[in-house]
């Protein structure tokens, strides 16, 4: 019975997959034009593989896009004032890491992980406001946007950032002792302290490790972009999450993993870049009305599709428990 309900568990995602996938091949005629639309899903598959170990625990981390937002703006003010690019870059990234450490505080004094992160997305999105005073900084050195707008063996350096990112981070979840933790922790969180699971340092770790991801990420972003922005990043924790949601982790914990994340991704983007395609309207039948596909509208039906995978998940979480 418990096989039967997995199986039915990967149906919806497959099934979604197999539609995004049909939408692109009718609307696109040249490969390359997704491939290169694809950059961004790229940096936001990297945050979602340390938002599926954070998820598992039962935690969100809603301050990614924060992240991003002050460490772009700690590189481009390190570069103005005469940093190599390197060294501006480590800097985004430690400011990252340094974002990460400061969730993982708050958290470690008790305060839950959703209230503590929206509290901190706000802290960080003002101060990248506050030391860039609403400016971006453009002008960057070609060597450095190579990095967000080259390829490396006919593919964009995006998915080699997801590639590393989600094999480390597959290695930890799924082949460690620590990894296996976040299970139970998901599952019950009391009973896991009881069972000797260093709960608080395992958090984190992975708030820590969410924030360091953030400040790379920040750092392709901004190449790609070919400016330092204090705005970077805006949005996208809720895609983030979104990606892990739709490919079957649980918003409550202890169940999902990286491999349903990469089918999240993959639903994801496949339906965005092929609603992007499709400009027509949209007569309902029932009113005679049309619909344009715009940017709002696609927000709207992707929004409506991670609301029924995630009923979808729970649903089935529950009947298996029961």
């Amino acid at each position: 019975m418990n096989r039967i309900r997995s199986a039915i568990g990967w149906l919806l995602p497959v099934v979604l997959l197999a539609a995004g996938a049909a939408l692109v091949a009718s609307q696109v005629s040249r490969p390359a034009a997704v491939v290169d639309m694809w950059r961004p899903w790229g940096e936001i598959g990297a945050l979602a593989c340390a938002m599926t170990a954070i998820m598992l625990t039962g935690g969100i981390d809603l301050s990614v896009g924060s992240t991003m937002a002050l460490s772009s703006v700690c590189f481009g003010l390190a570069w103005q004032h005469g940093f190599a690019w390197p060294v501006a870059a480590s800097l985004a990234v430690a400011t990252g890491l340094g974002c990460g450490i400061g969730n993982a505080i708050v958290i470690a004094t008790g305060v839950p992980p959703l209230v503590a992160t929206l509290a901190t997305m706000a802290l960080y999105a003002g101060a990248a406001l506050a030391l860039s005073g609403g400016t971006r900084v453009a002008g960057l050195p070609e060597a450095f946007c190579e990095i967000g707008q080259g390829s490396t063996l006919g593919l964009p350096n995006q998915f080699w950032l997801l590639a590393v990112v989600w094999c480390v981070a597959v290695v930890f979840v799924h082949h460690t002792r620590f990894g296996r933790y976040l299970y139970p922790i998901g599952e019950n969180r009391i009973a896991a302290r009881f069972a000797a699971i260093p709960v608080r340092q395992l958090e984190g770790c992975l708030y820590a490790a969410s924030g360091l991801l953030a400040g790379l990420v920040a750092v392709v972003y901004t190449a790609r972009g070919g400016a330092a922005v204090p705005n970077a990043g805006a949005g996208i924790e809720l895609q983030t999450i979104a990606c892990v949601v739709m490919g079957g982790t649980r918003v409550t914990g202890g169940s999902g993993g990286l491999g349903r994340t990469l089918l999240g991704l993959a639903i994801m983007s496949l339906l965005d870049i092929g609603l992007q395609f499709v400009s027509h309207e949209i007569r309902l039948p029932w009113s005679g009305a049309a619909w344009q596909l715009s940017a709002n509208a696609r927000l709207i039906l992707l929004g409506s599709l991670v609301i029924g995978v995630a009923i979808w998940n729970e649903r089935l979480s529950s009947r298996r428990i029961g």
